[in-house]
């Protein structure tokens, strides 16, 4: 979404549409440059002989990271002389591109390389024949990702080359952060914002950091957040499967009373875990350590190995640098094969199931010193999970449901870092390191008349939990219809009473299930959408917003092109009208997806 600065500003104020742009991230700048309740907004910008300078910032954001990021950047600019405008990329009008002369764009990769959905009809434009040129464009890119994964940062790489082969002018190198972006992330903006601004020292050059002292980034308000987590009570862990399933699904309650915490449904909670004490003796053992030796924590701070590899270290992923280092140490062919460039998917299956350890204990002639092995590991990194509740029906309290990970390979059981933390690990009444984490693509509709649909299956249900509470503790009238869908009816119906009630008392007005194993053909909750394909498509003429959470690999793509179908099938479209209806779906917040 496109932020306004201006809301006061009349729509009939004799103002140019580029004059009314300019006002906008003038303000824009001015005013992110005060925090939230740090007291009155000045009523005038710094004095300077220098007119502020527009500057245009573009964000594509699956989970809402590089939105926050882009409002930070917004607030700095506006130091640095720039009034700056931020838009959604998917509701940002294209046809202003070949004009904008300084831009920044700050986006994360989705899946397998992909652009996040927000960012999607944008792309097609930007990659598409009839791009605009972009001869007088400055610009600079911001990549979000994973380096766990082998295309990692895809998206925005493609971007920052595409900006280059329009003509754009690259003023500042693209930075590519993984999950720990902070330091990195700052790092690039004291660069990349002087380096943008016309004839300022060091425009147009390669800058690594600023004369001086360095630009920090603007300081969002103290409060409890990623880098100082609430220790939040741990009051309830339930399993929700019956006797007999193959799944191990857990509800747990966290007290955040006292915190100064607030949420909103749709947003998702951090949990900060700690390692498996087994896993991290075997390492000990492996390395042969004591685990009593001094090694770098994850900050600056020194630990003991025994506490570096419990809470500050990834002990179950192979990372980049800890392949690398195997390989060269082994002489391997195959590790140096896929440590090497240009490897992808024989990366991703020799990684599937496949640990620190198994390297470990594949190779015993290999030593590292205790220093040497934690500096080769990542940071570990809280896990984010869909928030189960609503702030209005659960006051002082936040709901998780998360499948426990538990699966054998390569002849051993391999555990989920947090979810057999939660599950097997603190004791109730304990405290767990949590903040939260909003997501503003992912909200219930703001009209209380307004229709919903919602496909939840597995633990996918946990934010329509939250919606379906918000909606009857606010008193809201519209239609609710939930797609659930899981292995077998008897052991797997998450929810099962609570769903159920809602349906009885009317909350929910439809309630369609799929159990796969149910039944010798499998049914998903992609078959149930196409059942009921001309009631759905009515539901959507009448404004239905259309929701979906869970398994982004194969779920949510299969549930994309149901929905496509109902809409060629039971609207009577063609292919490429079914895709300009979806497209406008995503346009007008209609359609929001929450997977992963």
């Amino acid at each position: 979404m496109s932020q306004s600065f201006i809301p006061q500003l009349p729509e009939n104020a004799p103002f140019t549409p580029e004059q009314r742009a300019y006002l906008n991230g003038f303000f824009a700048g001015m005013f992110s440059r005060v925090p939230a309740g740090a007291g009155p907004v000045p009523s005038a910008p710094p004095s300077s002989s220098a007119p502020m300078e527009p500057l245009t910032i573009l964000f594509g954001s699956q989970t809402g990271t590089a939105e926050k990021l882009a409002k930070r950047i917004a607030r700095e600019a506006g130091r640095h002389g720039f009034a700056a405008t931020i838009h959604e990329m998917a509701l940002y009008p294209f046809a202003q591109l070949g004009s904008e002369r300084h831009l920044v764009v700050v986006t994360s990769t989705y899946g397998d390389g992909e652009p996040p959905d927000n960012a999607k009809s944008f792309w097609e434009l930007l990659a598409a024949d009839g791009a605009p040129s972009l001869k007088q464009t400055r610009f600079t890119v911001c990549a979000l990702g994973d380096t766990n994964y082998p295309k990692f940062c895809a998206f925005g790489k493609c971007v920052d080359e595409r900006l280059e082969k329009l003509g754009g002018t690259r003023v500042s190198p693209r930075v590519d952060c993984d999950v720990d972006y902070e330091e990195l992330f700052a790092r690039w903006i004291n660069a990349a914002l002087p380096a943008l601004k016309p004839g300022e020292k060091g425009a147009g050059t390669v800058m690594v950091e600023t004369a001086g002292t360095p630009v920090s980034v603007a300081a969002e308000p103290s409060r409890f957040d990623r880098k100082n987590p609430f220790p939040a009570t741990f009051r309830a862990n339930r399993r929700l499967n019956g006797d007999g399933s193959a799944k191990d699904t857990r509800h747990f309650e966290f007290v955040i009373e006292g915190s100064g915490l607030t949420y909103a449904a749709g947003d998702a909670m951090g949990v900060f875990p700690a390692n498996c004490q087994d896993l991290v003796g075997e390492i000990i053992e492996a390395l042969g350590c004591s685990g009593d030796e001094s090694v770098p924590g994850s900050k600056a701070d020194t630990v003991s190995l025994r506490e570096a590899l419990t809470s500050h270290y990834e002990i179950t992923r192979i990372s980049p640098p800890f392949l690398k280092a195997m390989a060269e140490r082994t002489g391997d062919a195959q590790l140096q094969q896929l440590s090497g460039p240009g490897v992808n998917g024989e990366l991703t299956k020799f990684l599937r199931g496949r640990e620190v350890i198994d390297l470990l204990l594949a190779h015993p002639g290999v030593k590292f010193s205790p220093g040497g092995f934690v500096a080769l590991l990542k940071k570990l990194q809280p896990r984010l999970y869909s928030i189960a509740s609503s702030p209005q029906a659960h006051a002082g309290s936040i709901h998780l449901c998360v499948g426990v990970v538990r699966y054998e390979s390569l002849g051993r059981t391999r555990k989920g870092v947090c979810s057999t933390f939660l599950a097997e690990r603190v004791a109730e009444r304990c405290a767990v390191p949590i903040f939260l984490h909003s997501n503003n693509n992912f909200r219930p509709p703001a009209g209380s008349s307004t229709p919903m649909v919602m496909v939840g299956p597995g633990t996918g249900i946990a934010p329509f939990r939250g919606f379906l509470h918000e909606r009857r503790a606010t008193g809201a009238t519209g239609r609710n219809w939930l797609f659930f869908g899981d292995q077998r009816a008897s052991t797997d119906f998450l929810y099962r009473e609570e769903m159920e009630e809602c349906r009885r008392s009317g909350l929910l007005t439809r309630l369609d299930t799929a159990f796969s194993r149910d039944q010798a053909e499998k049914v998903y909750v992609q078959n149930r959408m196409l059942e009921n394909a001309s009631e759905l498509f009515a539901w959507l003429e009448e404004g239905a917003h259309f929701y979906v959470c869970g398994d982004a690999s194969r779920m949510a793509k299969d549930v994309d092109a149901a929905l496509h179908q109902v809409i060629q099938t039971a609207g009577g479209k063609t292919l490429e009208q079914a895709t300009e209806y979806v497209q406008r779906l995503k346009q007008e917040k209609r359609y929001q997806r929450d997977v992963y």
